[in-house]
């Protein structure tokens, strides 16, 4: 069933595109990342507000049994884009901005069980290709941050309550993702 969702989803994108990303105004898409075991996946919206700068409001959620965790974050950033390519590779460029957002997790078991907020604010840079028929852009980011963590944890077997904060700096992330201009 999956299959048959995506084919349906691709071929519907492919009838309505009618032009290349660089004169759409916003974009729906979904990103992989590697750098932190409790964000694996997640979806962004990214809303042009110039010709080169574009606000990306993002999030990531990974439910699984003593294993949950949610997040959401905002970054604004500047694009520059390659002149003198050939239009029919489509557009690429980079772009770099400030990021920020708040993430909670949950992880435990019968015995054990630890919750936290974190609160991050760092800087994004990427490489970004708009493809030049259809309005998809890929996207290769890597982001260094900084994080504070509290946390709090509850062991039922030793019978102990804590809590902790924690920085991490510098953390770092890297993302791959695929998004949608409309």
């Amino acid at each position: 069933m999956k299959r048959i969702l995506g084919l349906i989803f691709i071929c519907t994108a492919m009838a309505f595109a009618g032009s290349a990303a660089q004169t759409k105004q916003m974009a729906v898409g979904g990103w992989l990342q590697a750098g932190n075991p409790g964000e694996h996946a997640g979806l962004d919206f990214e809303m042009r507000q110039g010709s080169t700068n574009t606000l990306d409001i993002y999030a990531h959620f990974y439910f699984s049994d003593g294993d949950n965790s949610l997040g959401a974050y905002f970054g604004y950033y500047w694009d520059f884009y390659l002149n003198g390519l050939p239009g029919d590779i489509g557009r690429m460029g980079f772009y770099a901005g400030p990021t920020a957002g708040v993430g909670l997790w949950n992880v435990g078991d019968d015995n054990w069980d630890e919750t936290g907020l974190a609160i991050r604010g760092g800087v994004v840079g990427g490489f970004e290709w708009e493809f030049p028929v259809i309005p998809l852009q890929l996207y290769l980011e890597l982001s260094p941050v900084g994080e504070f963590k509290y946390f709090w944890w509850e062991d039922e077997k030793d019978d102990l309550d804590g809590d902790d904060s924690d920085w991490q700096l510098p953390d770092l992330y890297f993302r791959i993702g695929l998004r949608f201009w409309f």
